[in-house]
């Protein structure tokens, strides 16, 4: 699920959070992906040594790519993003961008493609990190009751579950006099900037595999 944003040019002043943090989120197989894939890159990069060790192994440029290219697209994609609660906000890490959001800028928390955050503008900020939950099996109406309270928080991580977290916090902060302007008297806005570390580690892999693939 990519991280959308609805109309509007995210303020470049800066938002930056002070508070604890609460916990990260990121799913369970996100991570089995993204570590298998490093492992698929490890044992890539065995297999080309023992090649050049026998004699039997062509160039490196090509296997020293793909490994490049395996081991950045599973950090990117599955490793990196995640979600950081803090007890005055949240931080969307998607692919190759950062969303700082505080909660004297966040309207509504939602969970209906991925963990969905609104702010008082009426923008929309999604995690790539935590989708929201595919059935694969049709639920009966009798059990939808008690398998939600029977399962709730079990689950594993999801945008729902994620979304009603991030709510008690937003709800936390207000009870604890949070406002909905900051110090200085100016609204708090969502801050959203690229990393330019994800972007370089993709950048570099595609161009190893466009070099490699030339040569």
């Amino acid at each position: 699920m990519a991280a959308t944003v609805d109309s509007g040019t995210v303020r470049e002043r800066t938002s930056t959070l002070t508070g604890e943090r609460v916990r990260v989120y990121r799913t369970v197989p996100a991570r089995v992906i993204g570590w298998t894939m490093v492992a698929g890159a490890a044992v890539l990069t065995a297999l080309t040594a023992v090649d050049l060790a026998s004699g039997a192994g062509g160039g490196l440029a090509w296997p020293v790519a793909l490994v490049v290219a395996v081991a950045a697209a599973a950090w990117a994609l599955f490793l990196r993003p995640h979600v950081e609660l803090r007890t005055d906000g949240v931080v969307l890490a998607n692919i190759v961008t950062d969303t700082t959001v505080p909660f004297a800028a966040v309207e509504e928390v939602t969970d209906r493609w991925a963990l969905e955050v609104h702010d008082v503008e009426g923008r929309r900020f999604s995690s790539w990190a935590v989708p929201v939950r595919r059935e694969w099996a049709r639920r009966t109406r009798i059990d939808d009751f008690a398998e939600t309270t029977r399962r709730r928080g079990s689950g594993g991580i999801t945008a729902q579950g994620v979304a009603d977290e991030v709510q008690r916090a937003l709800q936390r902060w207000r009870l604890d006099g949070g406002q909905l302007t900051a110090v200085a008297g100016e609204p708090s806005r969502v801050t959203q900037r690229v990393s330019w570390s994800s972007a370089a580690v993709l950048a570099l892999a595609v161009g190893l595999l466009v070099l490699a693939a030339l040569g």
